[in-house]
């Protein structure tokens, strides 16, 4: 047993070619990635804690919990990155890799969860819940301890995760407000749209640009948890 946590730390500590080249052709390149990164982490955390503070408001303490996992895991998410991207090619560079690609799963399952506990009923709220974090924790796991496969190869299964929602349609359509739904294909797509950059290794400063995808998907999302699961019981109310 012993000998098995040893091998596997070894293959998970250890780095191979691509970790230790540096991600950007230039400064340029890095200090824009660098940029982005930093407003996105101020608008997680800023626009996070205010997210949970509203709906312990206007939603209860149900929605303030799920929506305070939603901004963890986006934190979360963005914290790996900029210390994986940032970092100088070095031993801990492997760990942080797959810290980052890791964090992905577990933001994409936190996105789900103020609509999927909140917003779903009955069977779909337990069922749907407990289908995205196994999806979600599954996939974490992976990246830890699988070998490095390539980055289209999982980018298609980010993809294929974030809408995973297509197969609980009725209940998302009966339950959440139309312009939560709106918001929420927006953001989808605009994740989907900068895959295409991150998997295009030509494009000048494709990091950057990836990235603030990233950042501008995750605002649009986050604005639809306002409107469908923060706000939405006020409305009713009202």
């Amino acid at each position: 047993m012993l000998m098995r946590l040893k091998r596997l730390l070894r293959h998970v500590c250890t780095p191979d070619e691509l970790d230790m080249i540096e991600h950007y052709v230039s400064p340029a390149e890095k200090t824009a990635d660098l940029v982005v990164h930093v407003v996105g982490l101020t608008l997680a955390v800023v626009g996070g804690g205010l997210l949970a503070v509203l709906a312990m408001v206007y939603a209860g303490v149900g929605a303030a919990v799920a929506t305070a996992i939603y901004a963890l895991c986006l934190v979360g998410m963005l914290s790996a990155s900029t210390l994986y991207n940032q970092i100088r090619p070095c031993a801990a560079r492997p760990v942080l890799r797959r810290l980052d690609e890791a964090a992905i799963f577990l933001m994409i399952a936190g996105s789900y969860t103020p609509f999927t506990t909140q917003r779903f009923e009955g069977w779909w709220a337990i069922g749907f819940t407990l289908l995205v974090w196994v999806v979600g924790l599954s996939g974490a796991f992976a990246k830890v301890l699988l070998p490095r496969l390539s980055d289209a190869f999982w980018s298609a299964i980010y993809v294929a995760f974030g809408w995973l929602v297509v197969i609980a349609l009725k209940p998302m359509i009966e339950t959440v407000h139309p312009a939560a739904l709106t918001l929420l294909v927006i953001g989808g797509l605009i994740y989907t749209a900068g895959v295409f950059v991150f998997i295009s290794p030509k494009v000048k400063f494709r990091r950057a640009i990836w990235h603030g995808f990233v950042v501008t998907g995750a605002t649009v999302h986050w604005a639809a948890v306002l409107v469908g699961v923060v706000l939405a019981p006020a409305a009713m109310a009202g």
